[in-house]
């Protein structure tokens, strides 16, 4: 039985493979935000993309190495995770694809002509990932190996993450290269009506004001506050898939509500929604976000996978197989018809050695805000992100 070492965060009636995975990766969300946030930009990332990538080099990895990747995804790995996470994935598809919504994943192995593979590694990938193996020749030219996994990441996320490794990313001492894609359009459950999209002033951070266009409503949302920030939940119709937006009550007090951002608290304020009556007014909003991760990852506690001293045996039986880079790109743009999103990872591996009484609230997001995209049924956080600046 894999052991998780955190609560569940609103994953009551879960498939049981669904409430395994959530917390962990829940966990590493908010590990992943507090990691990469930095200065006053925007930023948009999908933690359960990277999560799904790492899990794939998981698959192929022993000893110290296995031990921090676990660490840094917050979980136990046994013999049973890919499974069940194979399984999240399909049932997160089939929920999210409906009433004019859509829900895709997609994983990628790209393995240089002629490296040996464990059959285990190969088997694992394919049946719990969907990602068969497609050989490719980086030592003989690794920029055509280069656009072909570019072209794969743009169809999966239809041409919204571009470019995922930039020019030079893949060398001769590729051997083998992890992709993951997902891409999510949400229609809402109560759309906005575009004439009542009027101009405003949003707030920045250093209290200087920008025009944005606020979408404007009134209907039910799930709604808390806390003593220090209102919570608003939109649902996208049909999908059980949910945006979240985590708005600080004062105009100074984002900091304090991005430090106090972690699982325990966030599982707390999302437990505490209820329907409400609420006044809505959103900026539209469109932001895209890229990461070199290799730091960040090493600093979370994973540095051995980018080191001489890596164990991936797993994966094939040379010895001196090392993770050299991690990328992440994310998009999201929101309007008065709905939400889309789109992530993609790419892991390059190279040779080396209560209800309450019916009132309206007023929440309007005219300064800084964090927001969440999060499958309702699992709990598990698809997107997270922060709008310091609409423009």
């Amino acid at each position: 039985m894999k052991r998780f070492l955190l609560p569940i965060l609103l994953a009551a009636a879960l498939p049981a493979a669904d409430s395994r995975i959530a917390p962990a990766i829940n966990a590493f969300t908010t590990a992943s935000y507090q990691q990469l946030t930095r200065g006053d930009a925007n930023l948009i990332l999908s933690p359960f993309n990277i999560a799904t990538a790492l899990s794939m080099a998981l698959a192929g990895a022993g000893g110290r190495t296995a031990g921090e990747i676990q660490s840094v995804l917050h979980l136990h790995y046994d013999s049973t995770y890919d499974a069940a996470l194979g399984a999240l994935l399909a049932d997160l598809t089939k929920a999210g694809n409906t009433e004019g919504s859509e829900l895709h994943t997609a994983n990628g192995l790209w393995v240089q002509k002629g490296f040996a593979i464990q059959p285990a590694f190969e088997n694992t990938l394919a049946n719990n990932y969907h990602a068969p193996l497609t050989p490719l020749d980086f030592m003989a030219n690794p920029e055509a190996a280069r656009s072909q996994i570019n072209r794969w990441t743009e169809e999966h996320t239809k041409d919204k993450i571009q470019n995922l490794f930039p020019a030079g990313a893949l060398d001769a001492q590729t051997r083998l290269v992890l992709t993951s894609a997902i891409y999510f359009y949400g229609k809402w459950q109560d759309p906005f009506i575009p004439s009542r999209t009027q101009p405003a002033p949003f707030v920045l951070p250093a209290g200087a004001t920008t025009q944005a266009s606020f979408m404007n409503q009134t209907s039910h949302f799930g709604y808390a506050d806390t003593p220090s920030a209102q919570i608003l939940e939109m649902r996208y119709a049909g999908t059980g898939i949910a945006f979240d937006v985590l708005l600080p009550k004062t105009l100074g007090g984002f900091p304090g509500l991005e430090t106090s951002l972690t699982i325990e608290n966030l599982s707390g304020w999302l437990g505490n929604l209820s329907t409400r009556n609420v006044q809505v007014s959103l900026p539209k909003f469109r932001a895209e976000s890229e990461f070199s991760l290799r730091q960040a990852l090493s600093t979370m506690g994973m540095p051995t996978a980018f080191t001489g001293q890596a164990d991936f045996a797993g994966i094939g039986p040379q010895r001196g197989l090392a993770i050299s880079e991690v990328v992440h790109k994310a998009f999201v743009d929101v309007s008065e018809q709905g939400t889309e999103a789109a992530a993609a990872t790419g892991i390059k591996m190279h040779a080396t050695a209560m209800r309450m009484p019916e009132q309206t609230v007023v929440f309007r997001a005219d300064h800084p805000f964090i927001f969440l995209i999060r499958d309702t049924r699992t709990g598990v956080i698809l997107f997270i992100g922060r709008l310091m600046n609409p423009r």
